[in-house]
């Protein structure tokens, strides 16, 4: 059988077809009591291929194919294919790391497919007859077709865009595929026999098959809304996978030429804008949302523990920026401002919190209480009370036994009555995996670990500043001739994005982000106080007029302190205050904050520290702990009322370090902060993914 040329060049992304002509799965390494020793992947009732085992697999068969191009152990191929697929999993800790630049989803039935229950047994050695206590029954899933997409990406993590390099993935993919003879569980008895096509053609559509193969996948994707027995036979499997198989050699008879020069993983010069082109005096700031749905589950890095990779319950800013950053520069090619827009504080992107419905939430501040209610005795109907002591000791509502509120968010709607909101967070889902050892293809011993996430249908809504110059930067003209608030479409809007942690595994990290296109002008900040700091001054004078208010931090904040260390204590917080030249002075605690009922307390600072961890790509090793004041601390301050409407500008950009990534986030004065009580429903789990507004 011959096929036409193709008439098109193959693009960054293409499709996986695997054809399962046998029993097949890939298991997860549990059971379920009662039922089956062992279980299969899945997404919801469905049988799937993780892009972690495709990854797997491909990687197994590209660098052999790759070897045998060359003809030697290391040459132009194999250098390709350790390009292609990243750091060789053997290598030693300490090594030079190759970023992996293909990306691979999960492989979902084409139609319904099967699953059903086997049942085996272990054979003695010795006596060569069964084992007692050793029958098992393990789950299967019937021959069928899946198909899932993939991704060649550079070293920003966007789409590549040399051709010659595109074209050589497309060959040695193929090929890997054309080599794969099994995926899953069981392979050794003759289950996950497979055909896999990885291209840059659809290849279940039925215009791209001969007569034969067309008929059979005609009635094996009428199956697609059926959810009673199939109508295809496993006959039916067999003549697609044929055809398919000899379709994909035909493509492949011609090997690409490698490109000259892979791209390399150097840092990238970046230039700093001419300082006499930025505003003299005071900053001002433009801000937009940015608004982001999960379409699988993400990661957000934590620190590890045990054999549990764990995940925050919000995206950084850490993690959006260089997303955010390499797309305007993509946009604004050779634009020096756009390119050193974040080491020179222009750009300025929040944490993405969780949107519960349509009301995007805030972390609990630590001054509320509720009270201690057994779990069996709580009503989901009826709203808990939340206690404000932050108020003055004679405004407070008083519950009988009351315990500090943590690790929630409050999800608050202007005008509603007599309840404000919700209370709670979105829980995170567990997927258990198990390290692959790469010379017998098996599990690793103990190896087995399990992966926290956000789940997939979660919105996230951030924050997105910029200042007056590169508002005008993008805009092509001076942003103050513009009225307010100023339109300005970026162009992204259902933007896809790899997010989070193991992000690069295919089965996490997918989102899809909208940045709104009305920028609101929040107001100028002083720049920065200049020469070092002393401890002179830090107290206001007592003739000088002042003001108290409370801020509410959103987000962590990094206070380093006068001697360069971990800091986060309230000098070090009032240090960081007079970096930004907004100078605040802590109300420190008085003996009237005291009633001396246990119930009737006022709290002025409430500071709790968290533990900031992150891991560098680039020198494959985690960075230096730092210590952060803890979204949801509050403090009470004194300030001039000279620099009130500065520090509420400050409060949408950040104080202390690491502000461009989302730290240092506060309110002034929040009206949730003057209420004596706060009437809050508890969440519902399901309504964070639902498409459709929570309700009460």
């Amino acid at each position: 059988m011959t096929t036409a040329s193709p008439t098109t060049s193959p693009t960054a992304s293409g499709h996986v077809t695997i054809v399962f002509t046998s029993d097949w799965g890939v298991s997860t390494g549990v059971g379920q009591a009662g039922r089956t020793h062992s279980t299969i992947e899945r997404c919801g009732d469905d049988p799937v291929v993780r892009g972690t085992v495709i990854t797997g697999v491909l990687r197994e068969q590209a660098m052999l194919a790759a070897k045998a191009l060359d003809g030697q152990k290391d040459g132009k191929w194999t250098n390709f294919a350790l390009w292609l697929f990243g750091q060789d999993p053997n290598s030693e800790p300490g090594s030079v790391p190759h970023p992996r630049h293909v990306l691979f989803t999960d492989a979902t039935p084409a139609s319904p497919i099967r699953i059903h229950d086997t049942v085996s047994l272990s054979i003695d050695p010795t006596t060569g007859t069964a084992r007692d206590q050793f029958l098992r029954f393990t789950e299967r899933a019937a021959a069928g077709i899946l198909t899932g997409t993939f991704t060649l990406i550079d070293e920003a993590g966007a789409p590549l865009s040399d051709q010659a390099t595109i074209d050589a993935a497309h060959f040695l993919l193929g090929v890997a595929g054309l080599m794969v003879r099994g995926i899953g569980s069981g392979r050794s008895g003759g289950d996950g026999e497979c055909t896999v096509a990885v291209s840059d053609k659809d290849y279940t559509k039925t215009d791209l098959q001969d007569e034969k193969a067309a008929d059979a996948l005609t009635r094996i994707l009428a199956n697609r809304d059926n959810d009673d027995s199939p109508t295809y036979s496993s006959a039916d499997v067999k003549a697609f996978a044929d055809c398919l198989r000899s379709r994909v050699r035909e493509s492949l008879r011609e090997i690409p030429a490698l490109p000259k020069d892979l791209p390399k993983d150097s840092p990238q010069d970046i230039a700093m804008p001419d300082l006499q082109q930025s505003e003299s005096g005071n900053t001002t700031w433009y801000e937009t949302s940015l608004d982001i749905v999960l379409e699988s589950p993400v990661v957000s890095y934590e620190v590890p523990f045990s054999n549990e990779v764990r995940s925050l319950d919000f995206l950084r800013g850490t993690v959006l920026v260089p997303w955010l950053h390499g797309l305007l520069r993509k946009n604004y090619p050779g634009n020096a401002l756009v390119n050193s827009a974040i080491v020179s504080g222009d750009l300025r992107v929040s944490d993405a919190l969780p949107v519960y419905g349509e009301t995007p939430g805030l972390p609990v501040p630590f001054v509320l209480e509720n009270e201690k209610v057994p779990e069996d005795k709580q009503d989901d109907k009826q709203p808990c009370t939340l206690f404000n002591r932050h108020i003055p000791i004679n405004d407070q509502v008083c519950g009988d036994h009351t315990i500090p509120t943590r690790g929630r968010y409050i999800f608050v709607k202007s005008n509603v009555a007599p309840v404000t909101g919700w209370i709670g967070k979105p829980s995170l889902i567990g997927r258990q995996s198990t390290a692959i050892n790469s010379e017998t293809g098996a599990a690793k011993d103990g190896q087995l670990f399990l992966v926290r996430a956000l789940p997939a249908g979660l919105k996230l809504r951030a924050s997105i500043a910029v200042s007056k110059r590169l508002l005008s930067e993008l805009l092509g003209t001076d942003a103050t001739s513009e009225a307010s608030p100023i339109t300005l479409d970026l162009g992204i809007a259902e933007q896809p994005a790899f997010l989070g942690s193991r992000k690069l595994t295919g089965t996490f990290g997918r989102t899809r982000c909208t940045v709104s296109s009305t920028f609101t002008k929040v107001g100028s900040t002083p720049p920065p106080a200049e020469g070092p700091l002393t401890d002179e001054g830090a107290q206001a004078s007592s003739c000088e007029p002042t003001e108290v208010v409370s801020l509410w931090f959103t987000s962590d904040v990094l206070a380093r302190s006068s001697a360069l260390g971990p800091g986060g204590s309230v000098e070090d917080l009032e240090l960081a205050f007079r970096r930004a030249n907004v100078p605040v002075t802590v109300v420190r605690e008085s003996p009237d904050q005291d009633s001396g009922d246990k119930n009737r307390k006022r709290v002025l600072t409430a500071i709790r520290h968290r533990r900031v961890d992150s891991w560098s790509p680039r020198d494959n090793a985690p960075r230096a702990t730092r210590l952060a004041i803890q979204a949801g601390s509050v403090v009470q301050v004194r300030i001039s009322p000279n620099d009130l409407g500065s520090l509420k500008v400050l409060g949408h950009i950040g104080v202390g370090e690491l502000t461009p990534q989302g730290y240092g986030r506060f309110r002034v004065d929040s009206p949730i902060l003057a209420k004596a009580t706060l009437p809050l429903f508890k969440t519902k789990s399901k309504s964070f993914t639902a498409s459709t507004e929570a309700t009460s």
